[in-house]
């Protein structure tokens, strides 16, 4: 079901709303972004300021939406300016989330997926932990009585990338810091936890009745997956640990280890709804304990391993191999005896925090 605002056609616009067209220029000929029920987006030009922004249009009372977005120190859209006409429209001008911003629904579908990609898998447990850090602030703080939200609608189209990737010397993670990397936005049924829940996205709802944390957190589940493989999956996906196993294995990122982090992950956060004390601290402190909290060369070495070796090579070969890749990062310039022994012990590493596994004398990707 669609908000009544996607028929609008401009010239209704600037009839509804005089001091609309009075500052702003629509762009286009029709709302960005996905439609929804609570409302249709433009891209519009501030004739005053000369710059672009956002103007979200609705028939519904949006007043605490825009209070939400204004209130959350966080992760959300900025508001500028709130307008009401006179037969109960309502829209509010807001940051416009423009290139180099990209939705995460449209980052799946211009991604090439393949198997093997374990950049990918990086990228994508950055992007999580960034979600979960905008929806720590909208939570609020787990024994305050007041400030304490659920979103509700968290899904694709409903978060926003800065899609700013860079080659850092000494690490794997390429994305900006999470508090700058995801932007949650449409708190239209943003509810205050412990309510009754006005609405939801069926995919990525675990059909609960009152607004918990957990509600969240299965959609992070949802959209984790669907970030990750490319395809969403079912609730009969969600409802088993196998099953997850299996989806995730169809898009492995040729390491058994981080294939199991991402699994691990997305059982816990869709079962959340079931622990209602849950924190995104908590689902956070997951991937701070099996991803980022790695050595950050041994995750340059694992990926190499897993693109260029994955199906196994000796201790020895595996050493040479490492020391063209990591010689740069340590400013190595010759090959000594020494440093092919740091690489040996790499590699040993590795084995002992189960990343490889050793059959005779080669050792694979785990």
């Amino acid at each position: 079901m669609t908000n009544a605002a996607s028929a609008l056609k401009k010239t209704e616009i600037r009839k509804i709303f005089p001091a609309i067209d009075e500052r702003y220029e629509l762009l286009g000929s029709k709302p960005i972004g996905a439609a929804s029920g609570f409302g249709a987006v433009w891209k519009a030009t501030d004739k005053w300021l000369g710059r672009d922004v956002a103007l979200k249009f609705s028939n519904q009372d949006m007043t605490d939406e825009l209070s939400l977005c204004r209130d959350i120190e966080g992760q959300t859209v900025r508001v500028y300016d709130y307008f009401r006409s006179d037969n109960c429209w309502n829209a509010y001008a807001m940051e416009l989330l423009d290139s180099p911003w990209i939705s995460v629904s449209g980052f799946i579908k211009h991604h090439k997926y393949k198997i093997g990609d374990l950049q990918h898998y990086f990228d994508t447990f950055e992007i999580a932990q960034s979600l979960l850090s905008g929806l720590g602030h909208i939570h609020g703080r787990p024994y305050s009585r007041a400030g304490r939200f659920v979103h509700a609608d968290v899904k694709p189209d409903n978060l926003f990338l800065r899609l700013l990737p860079k080659k850092r010397p000494r690490t794997v993670f390429r994305l900006p810091a999470a508090a700058t990397l995801v932007k949650i936005i449409d708190m239209g049924i943003s509810t205050e936890n412990g309510h009754y829940l006005m609405g939801h996205t069926p995919d990525y709802s675990p059909k609960k009745p009152y607004a918990r944390r957990g509600v969240d957190f299965y959609a992070v589940a949802v959209t984790f997956l669907e970030l990750l493989t490319g395809k969403r999956p079912s609730k009969e996906v969600l409802g088993h640990k196998a099953r997850i196993r299996a989806f995730v294995e169809k898009m492995s990122s040729g390491s058994v280890y981080f294939d199991e982090v991402a699994i691990e992950f997305a059982r816990n956060c869709a079962t959340a709804s079931t622990r209602p004390g849950e924190t995104a601290r908590v689902h956070t402190r997951h991937l701070e304990d099996y991803v980022f909290g790695l050595d950050g060369l041994e995750l340059i070495a694992i990926r190499a391993i897993c693109k260029n070796y994955p199906d196994g090579a000796s201790k020895s070969i595996l050493a040479d191999f490492l020391f063209g890749i990591l010689a740069p990062t340590k400013q190595w310039k010759n090959q000594t005896e020494y440093r092919i022994e740091a690489m040996k012990e790499m590699v040993k590493n590795l084995y002992l925090n189960e990343e490889l596994v050793l059959r005779g004398q080669t050792y694979f990707p785990r």
